[in-house]
């Protein structure tokens, strides 16, 4: 009896460990395909929840978990199928599933595994596929399509594969979300680069075409250079969907600028650019340095009766090279409540957007001595 119930004993204690070994691998397969899944998947959707998009997710999904097919839909139609039955369960085709419009509307898993509850494909009766596996995917708490899982016949679905599904669902609906929401960035900064470019085009563009008119009677050559300015300035003006630019290229349009209104002021506009050019090749917004000259010159120079200057310059700080446009005014004032102020607003708002709140728009003012407008862009963003 004593050998015995060793024997018994050992037999226990071996089966609770082949258990516990078993449990193991079940969880190390679980988390390597999981982290391989977020891994490979990580920013295909930021470009927008579409069939190219989740065909390439569909494809990693069923490369990394081995089940019989995968399939992404949207509310209304299949985005992409990868594996068996691939021949009939065609991309950019109207779901036919009613167990997939359920899921849909009812915001639920469906898990249909072929014997207590049936599976038939809708699509044809020849299908290989025998059991699938349905959960919604949202984007907040709205449900915008379905990942479906499916195993073929005579082949059940495994614990790992399913509790993965969940996992995998929750991973994709919040890329999707994530995803909206840098393409409404995205829209919103383009709105705003508009709205800049509303600003100063209509009045630029009135004092610039008097200027032209008055210097082609008596200098032809100067009105075709300032033509080509003009031509220049606006053509920037168009690259509308541009988020950042180089700031060789913000100099060479405002440069443009520059250029005709010196010649709308004569000799009472004396204008100074000093950049070292280790920085030209660094990136900043779009229609950054424009908005502060045009301010300089319309809520300064342009008020004094002697000469006016506008200097746009560079100097280091501990954190990176302060980009400063400085008149020889004094006059700004900070809007009133209640009004805008909105390109300097939209200016500051795109600069902390890119590189943090350390480069938000400063103004320093000494009334009727000068007004500095600046910003920094870090030593760490660009090489």
């Amino acid at each position: 009896m004593i050998i015995a119930n060793s024997v018994g004993a050992a037999l226990f204690m071996s089966i609770l460990q082949d258990r516990k070994t078993i449990f193991e691998e079940y969880s190390a397969t679980f988390s390597r395909r999981a982290l391989n899944i977020a891994e490979r998947s990580v920013g295909i959707l930021a470009s927008g929840f579409n069939s190219e998009n989740a065909e390439k997710i569909a494809r990693i999904i069923y490369e990394e978990t081995n089940v019989g097919a995968v399939s992404i839909t949207d509310d209304e139609k299949i985005l992409a199928f990868v594996g068996i039955g691939d021949d009939h369960h065609n991309p950019n085709t109207p779901i036919s599933s009613q167990s997939t419009l359920d899921s849909i509307h009812q915001n639920d898993i469906i898990y249909l595994d072929g014997k207590d509850r049936p599976y038939q494909c809708s699509i044809s009766p020849e299908c290989k596929l025998g059991s699938a596996l349905i959960i919604p995917l949202r984007a907040g708490d709205k449900v915008i399509g379905t990942i479906k899982l499916y195993e073929p016949k005579r082949k059940l679905f495994s614990r790992v594969n399913m509790s993965m599904a969940q996992g995998i669902a929750q991973l994709l609906s919040s890329q999707i979300l994530y995803g909206d929401y840098q393409q409404k960035q995205m829209l919103l900064s383009q709105a705003e680069i508009k709205l800049l470019h509303a600003q100063v085009n209509p009045h630029f563009l009135f004092n610039a075409l008097n200027t032209i008119s008055a210097v082609i009677r008596r200098d032809p050559t100067k009105a075709r250079e300032l033509i080509q300015h003009l031509s220049h300035f606006f053509r920037s003006n168009l690259k509308k969907d541009i988020e950042t630019v180089t700031l060789k290229e913000e100099l060479a349009h405002v440069n443009a600028y520059l250029t005709i209104e010196k010649a709308r002021f004569s000799d009472r506009l004396d204008v100074d650019v000093n950049i070292d050019s280790i920085l030209l090749e660094r990136n900043l917004p779009s229609f950054t340095l424009q908005p502060l000259v045009e301010n300089a010159i319309k809520h300064g120079t342009s008020q004094l009766f002697e000469s006016g200057k506008v200097r746009i310059y560079n100097q280091p700080t501990l954190k990176g090279q302060r980009i400063i446009v400085e008149d020889n005014a004094g006059n700004y004032q900070p809007p009133e409540e209640g009004h805008s102020g909105l390109g300097m607003q939209i200016v500051d708002k795109r600069l902390t957007n890119l590189f943090g709140k350390e480069s938000t728009l400063k103004i320093d003012v000494e009334k009727n001595q000068y007004t500095r407008m600046s910003f920094v862009i870090p030593s760490n963003d660009y090489s």
